[in-house]
């Protein structure tokens, strides 16, 4: 787990602030995913069937790909 921490710690430093509201609120709501769906959806590449919690996923993978 400790590597979706690090990923979610990246997208907080880096995107989070320039994000809409809307953008927020599905941040916060996939915190509230399980970290199974989490890890599944942010490190192995599966995809949420919430469009907005898609587009919010896709947001931190193209973070993650800039941090490297």
């Amino acid at each position: 787990m400790r590597e979706l921490d690090l990923l979610l710690e990246g997208f907080l430093e880096h995107r989070y602030q320039v994000l809409s509201p809307a953008d927020r609120d599905s941040f916060a709501r996939l915190l509230d995913c399980p970290n199974e769906d989490l890890m599944d959806w942010l490190m192995e590449g599966g995809s949420p069937p919430d469009e907005q919690l898609a587009g919010i996923v896709d947001q931190i993978r193209e973070q993650a790909v800039s941090d490297q």
